[in-house]
């Protein structure tokens, strides 16, 4: 056999032998850090949040007529009182326009009052042309009972005189008076029918005469309501304030021109009022710890302006919606905010609209509780019994693992549990717990599954991400160095 030939195969003997060896070896321990369960006397589960200071009551002045500022009686800082005068615009125009207005209510007026005259005189002819009627009737009456007369006395003479017992001129003049009856009668028939036609027209007169008063009154009640308007506007050019309180931005000047605008334009703000005897803080909680903030929970609010104050309020309104972020693009990308209202219980003098803050609600407190390093927290896919209970698996002989695939069966007794890793005799163990409300130092309360003094490995994150039971595991006395012991 050469040489060469057998310097390779002790070489490749060497190296099997030293990987078959190395394959023998039990495998290191895994590097831990580990802390206690201790018992704490109070423990706060706090939510932080960033916003800004504002006034309970504040209010931006705009104007609802444009012109020219001719009068500016405050100043930015003016203390000033409910109904106090601010500021004047000029008001010539708006005036003329009132002048105008008040000569047409006049006119108006006198309109009115003429048209009740027309109404009134066409009332009174129709009561004359009811008379005339009346009248007419009761000559129809008199001359009918004065035809039926004659024409009875007309019948008995005939009789008489086909009987030759009167004279022909007696019975002419009795036909002659009978026919005149007649006649009589017809003709105040005639003057019925001409009233009852006349007192129609004077009804009618009477109808018109009332919408001509009708619709003066209307254009009455217009020029009025145009007068109103008018006044309102002239009120209007003198701006007073609608709350006690402080000037705490003032955006114009005398000589300056007061544009009419809508709340969302700050082009028309001349100046902002704010009550500052009431402060709030207005902070942006995360959509994860809105849930956890309720109505009168206690806060406490630092302002970046004032570092060395810290001020106590409370909880006064919840945001139902998610603030609207400043584009839609913005808003999809990061997670949603809502706002909170903190109301300050003793603010500062110092204190002024728009600094920045940061507030600290008290969600939860409890007393004389276990707790265990947020970070100790793990879950893991566990075999239970049918009670639901873990079941520890046995220790494996020596290191081997079991890499065979979970039947159906066994799946179907195992599910996840959240609990912690212990260490106990050099061996990692899976530990089931439940957990309440998470301190402001990251501690988490033990409701069950701990004792005080336990040892639960709390890191570092990758080795107990990986971490098996029965794992063998060893301090790192390095990381141990420096980690705040508990």
């Amino acid at each position: 056999m050469k040489r060469s030939t057998l310097v390779v195969l002790l070489l490749v003997v060497g190296i099997g032998g030293a990987i078959t060896w190395k394959s023998l070896q039990p495998k290191a321990p895994t590097k831990i850090v580990t802390s206690k369960v201790e018992r704490v006397a109070n423990l706060k589960s706090i939510v932080s949040a960033t916003g800004e200071i504002r006034a309970k009551e504040f209010v931006d002045i705009q104007t609802e007529v444009a012109g020219l500022i001719t009068e500016l009686y405050v100043t930015e800082g003016s203390v000033v009182e409910r109904g106090q005068p601010l500021l004047r615009i000029d008001d010539r125009q708006l005036k003329a326009e009132e002048d105008s207005a008040r000569a047409q209510v006049g006119a108006s007026e006198a309109d009115a009052r003429s048209s009740e005259v027309g109404v009134a005189t066409a009332e009174a002819n129709v009561s004359a042309e009811r008379t005339a009627l009346a009248n007419a009737q009761l000559e129809a009456e008199q001359a009918r009972t004065t035809r039926d007369r004659s024409q009875a006395s007309f019948t008995r003479k005939k009789e008489l005189h086909d009987q030759n017992l009167i004279g022909s001129e007696e019975f002419e003049v009795a036909a002659a008076d009978a026919r005149l009856t007649s006649q009589r009668l017809q003709f105040t028939e005639a003057r019925i029918k001409q009233a009852e036609a006349s007192l129609h027209t004077a009804t009618t007169r009477v109808d018109a005469a009332k919408a001509v008063r009708d619709a003066s009154c209307r254009r009455l009640e217009s020029v009025r309501a145009g007068l109103a308007r008018a006044s309102d506007m002239v009120g209007k050019t003198l701006l007073k304030s609608p709350l006690a309180g402080i000037i705490t931005k003032l955006d114009v000047e005398k000589g300056e021109r007061a544009v009419p605008g809508i709340q969302s334009n700050p082009i028309a703000t001349l100046m902002t009022i704010a009550d500052l005897s009431v402060i709030e803080a207005e902070i942006r909680v995360a959509e994860a710890d809105i849930v956890e903030v309720k109505p009168g929970a206690p806060a406490e609010v630092e302002v970046d302006a004032m570092r060395e104050n810290k001020f106590t309020g409370t909880v006064a309104q919840i945001g139902m919606s998610p603030i609207q972020a400043t584009s839609t693009s913005t808003q999809s990308q990061e997670g949603k905010e809502f706002k909170v209202v903190v109301l300050l219980s003793a603010p500062s003098t110092e204190l002024r609209p728009g600094f920045t803050a940061t507030a600290k609600i008290t969600t939860a407190t409890r007393q004389n509780v276990l707790t265990v390093p947020f970070q100790a927290q793990t879950a893991r896919e566990v075999e239970v019994d049918e009670a639901g209970k873990y079941v520890p698996p046995p220790q494996p002989k020596g290191d081997e693992e079991q890499k065979a695939p979970l039947t159906a069966a066994e799946r179907a007794k195992r599910k996840e549990m959240k609990g912690v890793f212990v260490r106990r005799d050099g061996r990692a163990h899976f530990v089931p717990a439940t957990f309440g409300i998470i301190g402001e130092t990251m501690d988490v309360e033990v409701l069950s599954g701990l004792q005080e003094g336990d040892e639960v490995i709390s890191g570092p994150f990758q080795a107990l991400r990986t971490l098996k039971v029965w794992d063998r595991v060893e301090l790192d006395e390095k990381r141990m160095a420096t980690t705040p012991a508990r």
